[in-house]
């Protein structure tokens, strides 16, 4: 079965309510249960809070963010998935300046999420379930998620989100 593709570009930023950045819904489940956005941090501030949800956050561009928790201080580096409770307080900070997170946004009573950044060789290619999806960062098809069933072939480095149900 071939792949859906949704270029990042595609997808008219909203902004977030609070003025301090920008979202790119790129995938969401039809119940509600998970979805999956891109966000463009531009300055210091709060996030929303998502009552009942855990997020998953991978910065994607950008060399740091950094995030305090529920009071706890977070540094975010690039490609390294951080996982937090949704109903958490968090103030972000882009000490040297704008970022660009993948957000994965579940309701743990349903899904548990999993995010793996991969790369992969001129001449491989990565099968995706149909409860994966795959955001590409490097390669041909860089700025783009990629939703499973299908692959993602080539040189590339791909953040891979698996869904699961329980």
């Amino acid at each position: 079965m071939t792949a859906r593709t949704v270029r990042s570009a595609d997808v008219p930023p909203q902004p977030w309510a609070n003025g301090g950045g920008t979202t790119r819904e790129l995938a969401v489940a039809d119940d509600g249960a998970w979805r999956v956005s891109l966000a463009d941090v531009d300055r210091d501030g709060p996030f929303s809070t998502f009552a009942g949800r855990l997020r998953v956050l991978t910065l994607v561009e950008g060399p740091v963010l950094d995030l305090t928790v529920d009071g706890e201080p977070h540094v975010v580096e690039p490609q390294r998935p951080f996982a937090f409770p949704g109903a958490a307080t968090v103030v972000a900070s882009v000490p040297e300046g704008p970022v660009r997170v993948l957000n994965v946004v579940v309701d743990p009573a349903s899904v548990q999420p999993f995010v793996t950044v991969l790369e992969l060789g001129r001449s491989s290619s990565l099968p995706l379930a149909d409860d994966q999806a795959a955001y590409v960062l490097t390669g041909e098809q860089a700025g783009s998620l990629v939703v499973g069933p299908g692959e993602v072939a080539g040189r590339c480095t791909v953040a891979v989100v698996t869904l699961e149900r329980d």
